[in-house]
């Protein structure tokens, strides 16, 4: 079995849904952080220059959406067959096209532009989105079960986790029925359960 090493900062960001497909995987890795000082020492030597990064043995990966998608595919997290795998990409394809709008909060160095934005992302684009995946969910067993196929996926995992990253940061509608009862089974995942007990928020 290969030794993995996920690189990052002491943030959740764009690593938390890899280490949290990595502990439902029940698979062993190093959880580097990089205080940021260190990160300077340490970014000439990063395939892009960038975090997170993944070594696999003496094998860096660069890219979150291309790590994710590895852990996942390796483990069992990826769907079973090219249709589910197709439908895990959609959904990573469309909280990807929501993320752009929360991100885009972060970065707004103007106060006024920035509340703004937040007040579209609570009154308007989040609703959105949760209306989406509601839809979206309901097609598979009528929501009451897994995004793709009979168990937990990369796809229910990254969900959550944005709901969990943008709620930190931004008051969230309340979810639709099935999203909700989705977002109560990834957080009750036994190993998930135990890893945010440990985690401690």
């Amino acid at each position: 079995m290969p030794a993995y090493k996920l690189m990052y900062f002491d943030t959740k960001g764009r690593a938390e849904v890899i280490r949290l497909a990595f502990v439902v995987a029940g698979q062993s890795f190093e959880d580097k952080r990089f205080p940021m000082e260190e990160w300077q020492t340490v970014k000439p030597t990063m395939p892009q220059k960038q975090l997170p990064c993944l070594q696999v043995d003496g094998r860096l990966i660069p890219q979150s959406g291309a790590i994710m998608r590895y852990v996942a595919r390796e483990f069992g997290l990826y769907g079973d067959n090219n249709d589910e795998n197709t439908r895990v990409d959609v959904i990573i394809g469309t909280a990807e096209d929501f993320l752009k709008s929360a991100i885009a909060i972060h970065y707004e160095k103007d106060e006024t532009k920035k509340a703004e934005l937040k007040k579209d992302l609570e009154e308007n684009k989040l609703p959105q989105f949760f209306s989406l995946l509601e839809d979206i969910l309901k097609e598979n067993d009528d929501g009451d079960g897994f995004f793709v196929g009979k168990k937990i996926s990369l796809a229910d995992i990254m969900i959550y986790d944005i709901t969990d990253q943008v709620g930190a940061a931004a008051k969230l509608p309340a979810f639709p029925p099935k999203l909700g009862g989705l977002i109560d089974r990834v957080k009750n995942h036994p190993k998930i359960k135990e890893y945010l007990a440990k985690r401690g928020d």
